[in-house]
């Protein structure tokens, strides 16, 4: 964990010089005077949001009271900004050294010098415009990211469903991120909206929390579970980052005195009105770094959490990682629900920005007679979206 902490301030500030540098290309002032105080003073700021409550001993995810979360927020807007500058103003930087370079050459030719200028100008104007965009864009982005959850609503038309399962309704939350900006009550809300939809069945899919100072009054937020057939949840890749058996303990009490079951490559038969619907739960595949071994990781957990299911049963699989949805898919799963990607929490026209990242990155997807969910996620560790809301998502079952 402490090496985690050093990470992310030696990234931060890493970050910081970068963006100082090409701010510096871009606007030649900033490194003179009062403007370059400011600037120093604001990247202090935004490793002081991080550095003090671990000085303070509050740990990487905890937060100083009153103070932690609007630093950690401005600290997040300000980071964003300097990477969109590094990314974005980079290239005007090349294109200014390459033309001055060329200046500097003998003409070969007839001089063109004002056209030259002229074309110049308006490149080093739309240069010096990166640092204002970059502002106003991740403050938007921030500003969504923190305006909380919608509902979305969704039919999922399945193949020979039986007529008992037709209207069947299924909560699903995933990736919500209890941390610095993600609260207990948030989770508590976005349980009290999958009950107020009237679900007969909520899942968690995984990635529930970062701070574990905050698990125990989670546990207690899921454990306001209403639906009759309760919740069944599964790992992400945070349970395991973040303390795994401390989670696995929180998940073992509560499922003793609330309706709250936790599914690790196993599955669990629900009874609805007369008709069976196997839920199966699989592990988060840790060998993310080298696809050979994740795809074998997964087909290992596909062998183990689809054991005893039967031709005549509805299946629904929860997983993390969407790239388990053909593994699930060849072994008849009707429905796939997931999370893991946050829909890439950038997207333009329902595009998301990063869709090459995943194979599933947000939304609907079909093999065959199989479908697949990806939710945008119900919260984050960065709060940072534009066009990919969080949510809870409520899928109606029906017959195709």
């Amino acid at each position: 964990m402490t090496g985690m902490m050093l990470g992310r301030l030696l990234f931060i500030a890493l970050l910081n010089l970068l963006g100082y540098a090409v701010v510096k290309r871009l606007w030649p002032a900033v490194a003179r005077g009062w403007r370059r105080w400011t600037f120093a003073g604001l990247v202090a700021l935004s490793l002081l949001a991080w550095g003090l409550p671990i000085a303070m001993g509050f740990g990487l995810q905890g937060q100083i009271p009153l103070v932690g979360v609007p630093l950690k927020l401005f600290s997040t807007v300000w980071a964003v900004a300097v990477l969109m500058v590094v990314l974005f103003g980079t290239p005007f930087v090349l294109v200014r050294w390459w033309r001055l370079r060329r200046a500097a050459a003998p003409p070969a030719g007839p001089v063109t010098g004002l056209v030259d200028l002229e074309r110049r100008s308006v490149l080093m104007n739309m240069g010096r415009a990166v640092p204002f965009v970059a502002v106003g864009t991740s403050s938007a982005g921030v500003a969504s990211g923190i305006s909380g959850f919608e509902v979305r609503e969704l039919e999922v038309r399945l193949k020979d469903l039986p007529a008992a399962l037709d209207g069947f309704r299924i909560g699903q939350i995933t990736d919500i991120h209890v941390g610095p900006f993600i609260t207990t009550d948030d989770v508590r809300a976005a349980v009290e909206a999958m009950n107020a939809a009237g679900v007969h069945l909520q899942v968690m899919t995984g990635d529930l929390i970062d701070d574990l100072d905050q698990l125990d009054g989670t546990m207690e937020a899921l454990a306001a579970c209403r639906a009759p057939h309760g919740m069944l949840a599964i790992l992400g890749n945070h349970e395991y980052w973040r303390g795994l058996e401390p989670i696995l303990e929180g998940y073992e009490a509560l499922a003793k005195r609330a309706p709250v079951r936790l599914l690790v490559d196993e599955s669990h038969v629900i009874e609805h009105g007369g008709e069976r619907l196997r839920v199966v739960g699989v592990d988060y595949p840790m060998a993310r770094r080298n696809p050979l071994l994740r795809a074998q990781q997964m087909r290992r957990s596909a062998e183990a959490a689809f054991q005893g299911t039967s031709p005549g049963e509805v299946l629904l699989c929860l997983t993390h990682h969407p790239s388990f949805f053909p593994f699930a898919a060849e072994r008849g799963a009707h429905l796939t629900l997931a999370g893991h990607t946050h829909g890439g929490q950038v997207a333009f026209f329902g595009i998301p920005l990063f869709g090459f990242a995943f194979d599933f990155m947000l939304g609907r997807y079909k093999q065959k007679d199989s479908h697949l969910y990806v939710s945008g996620g119900t919260g984050h560790w960065l709060p940072f979206r534009i066009g990919v809301p969080t949510e809870v998502t409520i899928l109606t079952l029906r017959r195709a």
